[in-house]
């Protein structure tokens, strides 16, 4: 995990908005969701990485729901050829998604990183942004509204082909 997280800025870059890259993002992104949406450049999700023992220090906090010992990791990709970005790696499990992503660069950095009115993908986990776009959550002893339940099942169209692919 040192060896992971002491090269990340070696390996991990953003393709400058100018770039081939974003180019075939745009077009991607254009094509497989629809045209008002191709300023969605990246997307973003959690997973766990398990690992073989319970790690010396501070071993009882990576002991996860389902029993095991395993690290949080957040990968950023880009959809149309879903290379990695952006990660983070090495928080407890038991983290929350929308907490470990503030750990990211691009969560820091995002008004440099990102080009004006562009944004990236995520699940109901994550914060809603100018820059980072979310399902529309159920209000509390309330309903959506149709246009926002639309929006949900498109954005999961995306969300699932995107993370999933």
């Amino acid at each position: 995990m040192v060896a992971l997280l002491d090269q990340h800025d070696a390996f991990m870059s953003f393709p400058p908005p100018d770039s081939e890259d974003f180019q075939h993002t745009w077009e991607y992104a254009a094509k497989t969701v629809c045209p008002e949406w191709q300023n969605g450049i990246l997307a973003v999700d959690g997973s766990i990485i398990n690992v073989y023992q319970k790690p010396g220090f501070h071993g009882e906090v990576f002991f996860d729901r389902k029993s095991r010992y395993s690290l949080g990791c957040q990968a950023i990709i880009m959809p149309h050829n879903l290379f990695i970005v952006d990660y983070t790696l090495g928080h407890p499990r038991s983290v929350h998604d929308a907490y470990a992503f503030r750990a990211t660069h691009l969560y820091r950095e995002h008004a440099t990183l990102l080009p004006n009115d562009h944004w990236i993908w995520a699940d109901s986990a994550y914060p809603l942004e100018p820059w980072c776009i979310p399902p529309f959550k159920k209000p509390r002893n309330g309903r959506l509204t149709n246009n926002q339940r639309t929006f949900n099942y498109h954005l999961s169209s995306v969300c699932i082909f995107f993370c999933c692919s």
